[in-house]
């Protein structure tokens, strides 16, 4: 059934002309006390070489302000001005486009998606038929996220999401799902004509002065000041390269903005002061509001439940928006996101009764420090006692990794000895295929089987483990290692590769043959 709205929440700011600038360090330096040394420990604590965090008060800018580098084992310092990716961030732009939409009549937030994207089709006949934009724009549609748009070549995957099975019923559980915003901002060429990239710059990036955020790796490759990604291996800090251009470029809707602490703090501006931004309205006043109004409440002791919670503490209840997280802190409204991709972190909240807006940008994969330093401008700009919850995040970020660490030692401990393939490598070369999953080619390459999946960092060379398993290591570090299974037929032929982390499933489709393999990276 359809979940009705919890909570309505207006905005009392003034109508005044906002400041781009930022005020002067000591008046920020008065209003947060210590605030430069706390984010320089956290960083420490964290490993994090690079962070950005922009305040915004009262609709002026109180702090824009860089703290360490761009990339390890260089001296460019990040500043106001440096490039991050937003991550997820992005999703709220593409909520605030698709408004534009919705405020000049051209669209409707209950629209059908059947009405716009024709040839859009999930596994249920019954959801594909009442599914709405609110739907797709609040995760719940019952379809989780199908996480392998990650490991392959995401530009058919709108059409493989047909065939994927729901996780919940329709409109009963909030589960997030990236490949749905991705549907959801193909509305926008499908009723203008123009892309989600151009609409973006033209209705939001431009009348907001975000003269320096761009949505795509040709714009990141042309910018100056950009942040580099980062990642931990072996409990060090090592460079990354960014998430893999084809498919970042595909998903720019859903997590490809790469912005800075100063045009964010203008997009905080806007978002605070009811759409308005300097003397211009930039967004309806009922888009903002519908942004930050509850549509489905998100239960604790489901994953993304839990880990909400632990990210922003003290809220009664935890609610989605759209394209926004919506709950409850000191008895004020909490408006939020967090935002994560390949060695980048962000995070963005608002207290829009108190007219304070914050963002922060780092650029170490999912680290929490951004919470921590969030945690801290929201107790200090609204005088709450200062309780650090960095220690806690800290607690749970290490639990995490000994669970994975755990995990990971069961599967290596599965390894028989001296262990070679059952059967000669070159029957298990071909090609693999699933309507989902996309497609797998395993190769014999210098007398020992490769593995390539769609995304060609996800390549990986295979050592025989136990019977018909190989445990993979992905030429990219970053990755890991993953263990592929194939199921062999009563004829002796593998029939099936499966692999236990990504959770993936392939049917063979075709034996080796005089085709050239598949390019190794």
């Amino acid at each position: 059934m359809r979940i009705n709205r919890l909570v309505r929440w207006s905005l009392l700011l003034a109508w005044s002309p906002l400041a781009l600038a930022a005020t002067t360090p000591s008046a920020a330096d008065q209003a947060l006390p210590g605030l430069d040394g706390y984010v320089r420990q956290v960083m420490r604590d964290w490993h994090v070489p690079g962070m950005a965090v922009a305040v915004v008060k009262d609709g002026k800018v109180l702090l824009a302000r860089g703290y360490g580098v761009r990339e390890l084992g260089n001296t460019g310092k990040v500043d106001a001005d440096t490039l991050f990716d937003i991550g997820s961030n992005s999703k709220a732009f593409t909520v605030a486009a698709l408004g534009t939409l919705v405020a000049s009549g051209k669209l409707g937030w209950d629209t059908p998606v059947v009405d716009e994207l024709g040839h859009f089709r999930l596994g249920s006949a019954y959801v594909t038929q009442n599914l709405t934009l609110r739907d797709l724009l609040t995760h719940r549609s019952g379809y989780c996220d199908p996480g392998v748009w990650y490991a392959s070549d995401a530009s058919d995957i709108l059409q493989r999401v047909g065939h994927q099975k729901p996780d919940y019923g329709f409109r009963t559980t909030f589960c997030y799902n990236n490949v749905q915003y991705l549907a959801a901002s193909r509305f926008i060429p499908a009723l203008t004509g123009t892309s989600w990239n151009d609409y973006v710059a033209t209705h939001l990036f431009q009348p907001l002065d975000m003269t320096r955020t761009v949505s795509t790796e040709a714009g990141v490759l042309s910018s100056s000041d950009v942040a580099v990604p980062h990642g931990m291996e072996d409990g060090k800090a090592r460079i990354l390269h960014r998430y893999w251009p084809h498919n970042m470029d595909i998903f720019a809707a859903v997590g490809g903005i790469w912005s800075s602490a100063n045009d964010m703090s203008r997009w905080l501006q806007m978002l605070l002061a009811d759409g308005r931004y300097r003397d211009k309205t930039v967004l309806d006043p009922a888009v903002v509001d519908a942004m930050e109004t509850p549509q489905i409440t998100i239960q604790p002791g489901t994953e993304v439940g839990d880990e909400i919670r632990a990210w922003m503490p003290g809220g009664h209840f935890y609610t989605y928006g759209l394209g926004l997280f919506v709950q409850d802190w000191h008895g004020h409204p909490l408006v939020w996101h967090a935002g994560d991709i390949d060695g980048m972190a962000s995070a963005v909240a608002l207290v829009p009764d108190a007219h304070l807006g914050i963002v922060v940008l780092s650029n170490m994969n999912q680290s929490n420090a951004r919470f921590a330093v969030v945690a801290r401008v929201l107790q200090g700009m609204s005088g709450q006692p200062l309780h650090d919850i960095e220690p806690a995040l800290l607690s749970a970020e290490k639990k995490e990794h000994a669970k994975s660490d755990a995990a990971e030692r069961k599967l290596a401990d599965t390894r028989v000895p001296g262990s070679k393939a059952p059967l000669p490598l070159k029957a298990y070369a071909g090609i693999y295929t699933d309507t989902l999953d996309g497609s797998a080619h395993v190769n014999v390459e210098r007398d020992h089987l490769v593995l390539h999946l769609g995304n060609p960092d996800f390549t990986g060379d295979l050592v025989p483990w136990h019977g018909s398993t190989f445990r993979v290591t992905w030429r990219y570090h970053f990755h890991g290692t993953d263990y592929a299974t194939f199921d062999v037929d009563a004829l002796g032929k593998p029939t099936r590769l499966s692999l236990a982390e990504l959770s993936s499933h392939f049917i063979r489709v075709k034996a080796p043959s005089s085709e050239p393999a598949h390019a190794s990276k």
